[in-house]
């Protein structure tokens, strides 16, 4: 686990930070795949973790939800539009790997266990540790990101991709097409978090970005058709 804020960790849940999650304050953000859960309990106990937060309902954020909601007793939220995807374990998919035998595919990928949600996050509510909500939709329907403005942090989750998911190679890029229900609103959202000018940007893939942060997320959407 590495500081990357005042009350901000970023933990790797694999290597070359090929997935993260993060604690903010007490609040874990994100809980990687299901074997996720062997590395994110101990420190759940260790800091005291009130409650997890989802940036978005795929298999990837979500994948141990339900093991540590269900050891620790923790509350579940997500964002209002991934609610139902969160509840039954299956993430909104495009087509046509929403059709019978792709979906299946897409499901190995994707899905997950579903749990209970007991809050839904919109945008402006307030998070913790100075933290409000940002709706980011396009990734999933209900994709949040999380935003301090005091000194600048941003969680974006899956709105960007700062590695290639096949040589981890680190470089801002678009989340995977196949799994990015509407590329399109992705990329105005994409456009909103940039326009933050962050000083510190957490992903979901790839490293935290904390020099010229901004400056580089608005140098990629400058280049977005």
């Amino acid at each position: 686990m590495k500081q990357i804020a005042p009350g901000v960790h970023q933990i790797a849940l694999t290597p070359r930070d090929g997935i993260n999650a993060y604690l903010l304050g007490q609040v874990l953000v994100d809980t990687g795949v299901a074997p996720s859960a062997r590395k994110l309990a101990p420190l759940v106990r260790e800091h005291g973790v009130e409650a997890i937060a989802l940036t978005h309902a795929h298999g990837d954020h979500v994948g141990s939800a339900r093991k540590l909601a269900d050891e620790f007793g923790l509350p579940v939220w997500s964002g209002v539009a991934d609610r139902d995807a969160v509840e039954s374990g299956k993430a909104v998919k495009k087509a046509p790997f929403d059709q019978p035998g792709l979906s299946l595919v897409a499901g190995i990928l994707g899905d997950f266990k579903g749990v209970p949600v007991a809050r839904t996050l919109a945008e402006g509510d307030e998070l913790t540790a100075g933290f409000t909500v940002l709706d980011a939709p396009g990734h999933s329907p209900g994709h949040v990101a999380f935003w301090r403005e005091s000194d600048g942090v941003l969680i974006a989750g899956d709105v960007f991709f700062n590695m290639h998911v096949l040589t981890t190679a680190p470089g801002l890029r678009q989340p995977p097409g196949p799994f990015t229900v509407d590329p399109a609103q992705n990329r105005e959202s994409e456009r909103k978090l940039a326009a933050l000018a962050p000083s510190v940007v957490g992903f979901g893939h790839g490293p935290v970005l904390a020099r010229e942060a901004g400056e580089r997320l608005q140098k990629f959407v400058a280049n977005l058709l």
